[in-house]
């Protein structure tokens, strides 16, 4: 069989022609899973964010008698956002909506030259963990970790994953360096508190008695389910 296009000047196989249109097509379909996903992100989940954040804080300037009302209208917004979630990490063909927290950091962070990182993993704290959660919780460390080694000048650093006796999955980040007294409101700070709220849980970021800073997140264990 002759080759297509031989009469505008060049030659492409049928085969090979075939295979070009098989791969604009499914470059068309990544296209539009990425455009779509960013459409979620920017119209749905980014709006979404904001009213668990405003219904944190009407949370806190009313009383306890609208608490369980303001708990309920959170709840059902989290679950939707962490639906949203998952829609975009399935849109970006990620592997999988439930990942190893502990793998990644240890991927994430690895031998370094300069500081030494030491990620440690209580028994108790599960083996693989909902995408959305690990994905803020990542964020989380990373900002610490960002923050210890950046503008602490910290030498060491440990992240340790573990479940208290109250069933509360607790992120703790140490270091070593300088401390936070002058910048508890800046370098992140307040993404990471978002981030927190957004599962559901506290955020601490608070100076060491032997000097360095310990950041703490703490939720719900179910949360990571």
């Amino acid at each position: 069989m002759e080759d297509a296009g031989l009469g505008l000047g060049f030659s492409v196989g049928v085969g090979e022609a075939s295979r070009g249109a098989a791969a604009l097509r499914e470059a068309s379909v990544e296209d539009l899973q990425r455009h779509f996903a960013r459409e979620l992100h920017d119209q749905v989940a980014h709006p979404l964010i904001e009213l668990v954040l405003a219904i944190r804080e009407l949370k806190s300037s009313h009383g306890p008698e609208v608490w369980p009302d303001l708990e309920h209208l959170e709840e059902r917004a989290r679950k939707v956002l962490r639906q949203a979630r998952e829609m975009m990490i399935d849109l970006r063909d990620r592997d999988e909506l439930r990942t190893n927290l502990a793998l990644i950091l240890h991927t994430t962070f690895g031998p370094r030259r300069e500081e030494k990182i030491d990620i440690q993993v209580t028994s108790m704290w599960p083996q693989n963990i909902n995408g959305w959660a690990a994905f803020n919780l990542l964020r989380i460390v990373e900002q610490a970790v960002v923050n210890a080694t950046r503008h602490g000048r910290a030498r060491r650093i440990d992240v340790i994953l573990d479940v208290g006796p109250a069933d509360d999955a607790v992120v703790v980040v140490l270091d070593d360096g300088t401390g936070i007294d002058d910048a508890s409101g800046g370098f992140g700070v307040l993404g990471m508190q978002e981030r927190a709220a957004i599962l559901g849980g506290t955020f601490s970021a608070t100076p060491r008695a032997t000097g360095g800073t310990r950041v703490e997140v703490r939720l719900p264990v179910d949360r990571l389910a």
